[in-house]
């Protein structure tokens, strides 16, 4: 195994504060799930969507918990990979290297959404033509913009967000002043139509509370890759664990607030054939409000994640290209520090799902199952964290004595697990060995790497800022 490791200073600090970071987290995290998923749960739980909303925002918060603890110890320069590779080893890092490339998808998932809310809201614009224009435009113009550098991508990010929560916030409070339905009503036979479990069809999970929980959760944690920008933090161990924690009180308002509205204004018959909340923003908003809900509630939501993942994903295979294990000139950079070549892959792999049609469900249960599988790559990862920084670890800011800190670890286990299990179960059997095939292939291609490649390691974690 032809593996150096070549010890690295830790860079200046960069440019990005405790606000930029926060704008870039909630960017992250509030995009297809909360606007594109509630009207599939509320068709599969009833009035209870809100509460399993709830449900998926903790459960997702334990889940990513044990990332609150490695970037207070830690600056991670290349998030989850430099995660892997410091504390797991370079072999694992490798293998999820590989890996991370199929993650790229879910860039559909943002242009798909926009399409369908556009969709509902311009008539002409509800074809599959329509769709791949417009879904294909918006990745066309974030690729463009993630060009530019880190701080233009950051600057643009901070304005959505604001603007994004403004219009959630708007929406929610509107929607509680005009709720007709009994939503609070736990004994209501609307409250849970399908049960407090799982409901199946055909094989797959097609309702249920728990299902719709599990159906919520991809869409609660996203905002752990906030770590990946270490390199790029003023102070990345005191602000990055610090906006880690912040999200989760946000999204209780902003999720459970907006399922709430969308839930107590329109029945579940009412909703009909839609996937989108276009038509409750239509019943409890007056014209003006309503189409600013639309561009800076849904539309901004999809956008902001959009942009991040751009960027994020940029970084983490960037690494991944400095270390050896990708062809250097994939990784390459143009004048603003972008990942060109990467940002062209992305691009194209995002464009795959919405030139065929995926549905919104599909493509989340895709990236679902392959977030859930490298869980166990991590997994062996976090648990290193004590032995391997005993020092750093001690001065932590977010420090638990080792045993309930690897109890947390087991736990956010068992959670992408779960998920797991549960994207398999919510696609058909070809589809779901399809992807399983695809992980399956660049796990052995990062495991062929690591015993015959030339591999030079930089490290990217430092235990100081």
């Amino acid at each position: 195994m032809a593996i150096k490791v070549v010890k690295e200073p830790a860079p200046k600090p960069g440019t990005l504060g405790r606000v930029e970071l926060y704008a870039l987290a909630i960017g992250q995290v509030i995009g297809a799930g909360v606007i594109t998923l509630i009207v599939p749960a509320i068709k599969m739980t009833g009035y209870s969507a809100w509460l399993a909303y709830f449900v998926a925002i903790i459960m997702g918060f334990i889940m990513v918990l044990p990332f609150v603890f490695i970037s207070s110890t830690l600056r991670l320069g290349g998030g989850n990979y430099s995660m892997l590779c410091d504390l797991a080893g370079p072999s694992t890092a490798g293998i999820f290297a590989f890996m991370y490339l199929t993650q790229c998808l879910s860039l559909s998932l943002f242009g798909t959404s926009a399409a369908a809310y556009l969709g509902d809201i311009i008539p002409a614009l509800s074809g599959h033509l329509p769709r791949i224009l417009v879904g294909g435009g918006l990745l066309t113009f974030f690729f463009v913009v993630n060009l530019m550098g880190v701080d233009i991508m950051a600057a643009v990010q901070k304005m959505m967000t604001w603007l994004l929560i403004a219009a959630l916030v708007m929406f929610a409070i509107a929607g509680f002043t005009k709720m007709e339905l009994p939503v609070f009503d736990f004994t209501d036979p609307q409250f849970m139509i399908n049960g407090s479990g799982i409901t199946f069809e055909n094989g797959q999970i097609s309702g249920g509370f728990i299902g719709a929980v599990l159906l919520f959760v991809y869409s609660t944690q996203g905002y752990y890759m906030t770590t990946a920008y270490g390199r790029d933090s003023k102070n990345a161990r005191r602000d990055i664990p610090v906006v880690l924690c912040m999200c989760v009180p946000t999204l209780i308002v902003l999720y459970v607030g907006v399922a709430i509205a969308g839930v107590g204004c329109m029945s579940v018959a009412e909703y009909g054939e839609s996937t989108t909340l276009v038509f409750a923003a239509r019943k409890i908003l007056p014209t003006a409000l309503f189409y600013f809900f639309i561009i800076g509630g849904p539309i901004m939501a999809l956008l902001s994640t959009l942009n991040s993942s751009f960027a994020y994903n940029a970084i983490t295979i960037g690494q991944s290209c400095d270390d050896g294990w990708l062809p250097a000139a994939f990784g390459k950079k143009n004048r603003a520090g972008a990942r060109v070549y990467i940002l062209v892959f992305m691009y194209i792999l995002g464009l795959i799902p919405i030139i065929f049609g995926l549905s919104i469900t599909t493509i989340t249960n895709m990236v679902q199952l392959i977030t859930s599988a490298y869980a166990l790559l991590n997994f062996y990862a976090m648990i290193q964290l004590p032995k391997r920084y005993p020092e750093a670890w001690k001065k932590a800011r977010f420090h638990v004595p080792n045993s309930i800190y690897y109890t947390i670890c087991l736990v956010s286990l068992l959670g992408f697990l779960i998920v797991l299990w549960k994207s398999v179960l919510s696609m058909s059997r070809g589809l779901a060995a399809a992807n399983v095939g695809i992980i399956i292939i660049a796990a052995i291609i990062g495991f062929w790497r690591a015993k015959t490649g030339n591999i030079e390691i930089h490290t990217s974690v430092w235990a100081e800022d």
